[in-house]
């Protein structure tokens, strides 16, 4: 499989010296930002062979109109790396942060078999259509982005035997400073070093359920990466309702996401929870209205890209959200038009 791996940084990032050591026919594309030491950023990503960096002066020649809208000194900006793997040519794309250290030599192999291969074993479904991967961990988290109106402590959910499953979004999972809202890691500060058993293999989810996924140790499938751009304008939730807007797509098709292995360990970048927390409060609030409205949607056929636009225009009047969420969404399916 044509595989590619995607990222963005601020620092020079060492830990790809890992994922290259465990595969050198994956292709890294690797956007900088403003606060990138572009210099020997570039040096190390060139040295490390199959890898492209992308400083902020070479992002602006690609001339892509979401890359203005996106800005800069944003997390966002590995939607560059994104629509270059798209170019490119990648029939799996792998997302990681710069903190993400795998853990297992099989680490491409097996999102690779994950997305290739039908898939047979557990299927979990809820009767609340929400998921919550962290029931599955030791000790017990709430996914970032998890809606707060979910959070009752009763986990409700049925697992059941599957077979020929398509897989198109997988999420590996995370030991160590798990992917929580900043309110959690404030009060509990909580640290996996277990998954359940359950986790261990590894678990589809219903279709017609949601579940956040986040941009990092995420792998997808080509005709899914359109999907997978982080969103602007909504805060500490640009990838998750991003994933939830994937999820809704995905309701229309033969897809369904995974969550399991590969594992990483995430030692967390530096981070002001505070500022995190600020930046959380409009999810947090809106999230239960923005997937009411995604579930409301006319999608009808056609393309992945044709669903994309036409959900996009289906929330264009929908007051809580800000208009750069708008532009960039247009911008961006206007980009992938140019490449696809």
């Amino acid at each position: 499989m044509n595989v590619a791996l995607i990222t963005t940084t601020i620092y020079v990032p060492e830990v790809l010296q890992r994922y290259r050591d465990m595969d050198k026919d994956v292709v890294f594309f690797v956007t900088g930002d403003r606060k990138t030491p572009h210099k020997e950023t570039r040096s190390f990503v060139e040295k490390l062979g199959n890898a492209i960096y992308y400083s902020d002066e070479d992002q602006e020649k690609l001339g892509y109109r979401s890359s203005e809208i996106i800005g800069w000194n944003k997390i966002m900006r590995r939607s560059i790396s994104l629509i270059e793997a798209i170019k490119y040519g990648a029939e799996i794309i792998v997302s990681i942060d710069d903190d993400n250290i795998p853990l297992d030599t099989d680490y491409f192999a097996d999102f690779v078999s994950i997305l290739s291969a039908p898939y047979s074993g557990l299927k979990a479904s809820s009767k609340t259509a929400w998921f919550n991967i962290g029931d599955f961990m030791i000790p017990r988290i709430y996914h970032r982005g998890y809606p707060y109106d979910q959070r009752d402590g009763k986990p409700d959910y049925s697992i059941s035997p599957t077979s020929c499953e398509k897989v198109g979004i997988a999420e590996g999972l995370w030991f160590g400073d798990p992917d929580i809202d900043a309110m959690e890691r404030i009060t509990n500060a909580p640290i996996i070093h277990r998954f359940s058993e359950v986790l261990q293999r590894g678990l589809v989810i219903d279709r017609m359920n949601f579940a956040p996924i986040n941009s990092q140790n995420t792998a997808y499938v080509r005709e899914l990466a359109p999907l997978m751009m982080p969103l602007v304008g909504v805060g500490r939730y640009d990838d998750i309702w991003a994933s939830y807007m994937a999820e809704r797509v995905i309701m229309t098709t033969d897809y369904c996401c995974y969550f399991g292995k590969p594992f990483v360990w995430q030692e967390r970048n530096p981070h002001n929870l505070w500022t995190n927390l600020k930046d959380e409060i409009y999810g947090m609030e809106y999230t239960p209205q923005f997937c009411q409205d995604l579930l409301a949607a006319s999608l009808g056929d056609g393309s992945i890209l044709d669903k994309l636009e036409r959900l996009y225009q289906e929330l264009k009047e929908k007051e809580y959200l800000p208009p750069v969420f708008h532009e960039l969404g247009k911008a961006w399916c206007e980009d992938l038009r140019g490449i696809l």
